[in-house]
C-alpha cells in the first residue's frame, strides 16, 4: 500500500476525492474586481465640483436668497378664514408692503403655504391667485407626512 502524492487527477483513483484546492477561479474573480475598481475610481473622483478660489468682496453684499415666507390659512370663529404670515395675522396689502421693502427680488422669494384641512379648495386657490398677482412664483404647499 503506497500513498498517492499526485494531483488527484490520476486514472488510478477514480473513486477518491480531489484534495487539492484550485485557486484559479478565485484569482480570476479578484482580478476582474480589481479592474472594475480601477476603472470606476477616476469617474467617481472626477465627478466632484471644481474647486475655485473666489475673490473677496469689500461691499459686504448679502446673498439674494432668503428664508421662505410661511403663510398659514385657517378658519376663524366667524366662519371666515384668516391668513397668517408666520405667527402674525396679515392681509394682501401687508404682504404687498413687505414685498416692496424686501431686498429679495420677487422672482426669488419663496413662499410655503399651509392650509387647515377644513379650508375649502376655493379659498386656497384665492390665496394662490393673490400670490400670482403679486408676482410670487415660487410657492409650495405644505403637507403632513403619513
Amino acid at each position: 500500500m503506497s500513498a498517492s502524492t499526485g494531483s488527484g487527477y490520476s486514472d488510478e483513483d477514480e473513486g477518491s476525492l480531489m484534495t487539492d484546492i484550485n485557486i484559479t477561479p478565485l484569482v480570476d474573480v479578484v482580478l476582474v474586481l480589481l479592474i472594475v475598481f480601477l476603472m470606476t475610481v477616476p469617474a467617481v473622483v472626477s465627478s466632484t465640483a471644481l474647486k475655485v478660489n473666489l475673490p473677496e468682496s469689500g461691499s459686504g453684499a448679502k446673498p439674494l436668497t432668503a428664508s421662505p415666507w410661511e403663510l398659514v390659512l385657517r378658519p376663524d370663529a366667524d366662519g371666515g378664514f384668516e391668513l397668517f404670515l408666520g405667527q402674525e395675522l396679515t392681509s394682501r396689502e401687508q404682504i404687498a408692503q413687505m414685498l416692496e421693502q424686501s431686498e429679495v427680488p420677487r422672482d426669488m422669494q419663496q413662499v410655503r403655504l399651509s392650509a387647515d384641512r377644513g379650508v375649502p379648495y376655493g379659498e386656497i386657490i384665492k390665496i394662490l391667485d393673490m400670490l400670482a398677482e403679486l408676482k410670487l412664483e415660487k410657492v409650495s404647499l405644505r403637507t403632513k407626512p403619513k
